[in-house]
């Protein structure tokens, strides 16, 4: 619980020095940082100094003919491995703590002036309550520097699991999960001076929850004030201030347990300030867990250097960039009991300069993976499971961005490389108890299956299934990815069958689809087809967050896509889409965007014989109208195969309590007497 008057408190000095000086070389770069003060541990500012990389956004790789220049962006991010001469500075607090640390880890006493200043750093992994901690940024700053450095080292033993899989959903059985939604009313432009308030719900299970506020919040000062509506005399207050170039800044963390929360924002700088805010949370499921799944084709890749070919000889021995990372864009998520991540990355062996590998979601080193010899190739592939203590700094800001890069590698001119990454996301359908009769009488989804057409063409196509009384709506959607590339002329298709509680296919009758609409704007047409604004809705919110980030946070990829709205119709010799059974158990979606490079969507209708207990997307294939490009079978199954095959369970239970709002549907929280069938700004709190 808070304080109930905090004084406003302006970062601390820093202090600065190697990661060899403070035992930190040969750490990973996914470092958390905490100090004690005032009878307990808390978060405080962190830097590790980054390095100049090369970003190569892997959808214009995959193009024909395209100069490898035309893909290459110039960023910054962390070492991949602390080296001794990086460069930490770190906030401290005096004296020495009085309690345990919250976690395993290292201890750090820095002298200065004959006075003593502590910080404890531990490795994300091993963080269970991030709410203690603060995640390192990448980015250079000025401090002190130590006169001396004592050291106490509790760390476990550092490992990496070469190529192994760390789990698989079988043996994942985590009940919790976190969860990220925006606060409507609190995002906004504040005058000097001004504040915006709002209430927000959260559900029984509730475990951890913070206002937090986002990238592309203007930097500088914030006052809040917070209070439990059911429960009045517990209140928070206090000052947050926002540094440039973060991603997110916790404004406070609140009590656990089921409670509605007053919040209001003030503007305290001298100017107009940007003001994004969001509520993280971490509860106890109580409803079933969805699969969703992100997944790309394998991407096979030709560096082409036309300034190196002569002749028609192109050689492969020129190096190109140093400390380069592949850029996949497209990996959104917003709730998640935990999430796994596939990665395949098959390069030349003289390409091969780290061992270990990174994977960096956003601007975070989510994982570290081994590479084994394949003939002249490395070849760094595994599947692993993102640390609880990352969800937190990941669902707010969708993903930061939604780019996962990986490397580093050298790039060589006229050279092969593979990449292929999967995202399972176990994540929960609403914030609410089972069997509750606001979600259950109202529509929510059900899954999402989200393929990356990132092979010649840029956009991302998602089927998602909603459902509330009487049928259930199948919305098949894309979102061009803008500056990157097109969507036109290509075909995606998705299977999906529907399986009883034995897991036997149950019989689909009827199909069909209505007109394909494109998307550029919203207006009257969202009225006429509410069932899809409900889907397209959370689109205008990932848009405007990742907008907000690109201006806010530098170092690295934040690439943008055209949000998914509607405007007007498409005639269907331009854009089509089919929905067919190809046997008794299996519809077949298929979705043609003809010379259409802004988003489509469709609505489609499936009728299951009976009460199926569940439904699966068994198949994705892909085509793209060029000479000599045929279909390509990303993926088909006969059943499901976790992780990676999305699902979810049709829903027919009783009606217990009442709980009035949805929240992760519309990716805003809703109350009152909300329609049903459409997520609607006059409701959004």
């Amino acid at each position: 619980m808070g304080d109930s008057c905090v004084r406003p408190r302006p970062p601390r000095e820093l202090f600065c020095a190697s990661a060899g000086e403070l035992g930190l070389a040969g750490e990973g770069p996914g470092l958390m940082f905490a100090v004690f003060e005032r009878g307990a541990w808390r978060p405080v500012q962190a830097y590790i100094e980054p390095e100049n990389v090369t970003f190569l956004l892997v959808p214009l790789l995959t193009k024909n003919g395209t100069d490898v220049s035309k893909a290459a962006a110039r960023g910054k991010l962390p070492p991949p491995v602390l080296r001794n001469e990086t460069v930490v500075c770190f906030e401290a607090a005096p004296g020495r703590p009085a309690v345990s640390p919250p976690a395993p880890g290292l201890l750090i006493v820095a002298e200065k002036g004959g006075a003593k200043y502590h910080v404890f750093v531990a490795r994300a992994e091993d963080v269970e309550n991030p709410a203690n901690f603060t995640l390192a940024l990448s980015d250079k700053a000025e401090g002190r520097k130590p006169d001396k450095v004592e050291l106490v080292d509790r760390r476990p033993p550092r490992g990496g699991k070469k190529g192994q899989p760390e789990a698989d959903a079988q043996s994942v059985s985590r009940l919790s999960y976190w969860a990220a939604f925006k606060l409507y009313k609190t995002s906004t432009q504040l005058a000097a001076g001004q504040c915006a308030s709002t209430v927000f719900d959260v559900p029984d299970g509730t475990s951890q929850v913070a206002v937090v506020l986002t990238g592309g919040t203007t930097p500088g000062t914030y006052q809040y004030t917070i209070y439990n509506t059911f429960n009045p005399s517990q209140r928070w207050s206090g000052t947050v201030y926002v540094l440039q170039g973060s991603a997110q800044t916790v404004a406070a963390w609140l009590s656990s347990g089921r409670a509605q929360y007053y919040v209001q924002i003030c503007n305290r700088n001298s100017q107009t300030a940007a003001v994004y805010t969001s509520v993280l949370l971490k509860a106890q499921n109580q409803q079933y867990f969805r699969n969703d799944v992100i997944r790309t084709p394998r991407l096979y890749i030709y560096t082409y250097l036309p300034t190196y070919c002569s002749a028609g000889l192109c050689p492969r021995n020129t190096v190109v960039y140093q400390n380069s990372y592949f850029a996949i864009p497209g990996f959104y998520v917003d709730a998640a009991s935990y999430i796994f991540l596939n990665i395949y990355v098959k390069v030349p062996k003289a390409a091969a300069t780290s061992n270990p590998v990174v994977v960096y979601w956003g601007g975070i080193p989510v994982a570290t993976l081994y590479g084994y010899d394949s003939g002249n190739s490395k070849v760094y592939s595994g599947e692993v499971v993102v640390p609880d203590s990352y969800l937190m700094h990941l669902l707010p800001t969708y993903g930061q961005g939604g780019v996962i890069s990986i490397g580093p590698f050298i790039i060589y001119a006229n050279a092969a490389y593979e990449v292929e990454v999967k995202a399972a996301v176990r994540r929960p359908q609403e914030l609410a108890p089972a069997g509750d009769s606001r979600v259950y009488n109202t529509y929510v989804r059900r899954f999402r299956d989200s393929f990356l057409f990132l092979d010649k063409r840029a956009f991302i196509a998602d089927l998602d299934f909603i459902s509330g009384t009487g049928y259930g709506h199948f919305v098949i959607s894309t979102k061009p990815i803008k500056d990157i590339g097109t969507s036109a002329f290509s075909y995606v298709r998705f299977y999906v069958k529907f399986y009883d509680e034995y897991m036997n296919p149950v019989y689909v009758v009827g199909d069909g689809a209505l007109p394909v609409y494109p998307s550029s704007g919203w207006d009257d047409l969202l009225g006429k087809i509410p069932i899809i604004s409900l889907i397209l809705q959370i689109y205008d919110l990932i848009k405007s967050s990742i907008d907000a980030l690109k201006k806010a946070v530098p170092g690295f990829p934040i690439i943008s896509y055209i949000t998914s709205a509607m405007d007007a119709y498409v005639r269907a010799s331009e854009a089509s889409v089919k929905a067919e059974r190809v046997d008794p158990y299996t519809l077949r979606i298929t979705l043609y965007t003809g010379w259409y490079n802004n988003p489509l969507t469709a609505w489609i209708i499936a009728s299951p014989v009976g009460l199926p207990y569940y439904f699966a997307v068994t198949g994705i294939e892909y085509f793209v109208i060029e000479p000599y490009f045929p279909w390509i079978t990303v993926f088909r199954l006969d059943k499901p195969a976790l992780p990676y095959t999305s699902y979810g369970y049709v829903e027919y239970m009783t009606n217990t309590t009442y709980f009035p709002y949805r929240t992760l549907t519309c990716g805003v929280q809703e109350a009152g007497d909300f329609r049903p069938e459409l997520c609607d700004y006059a409701y959004y709190r």
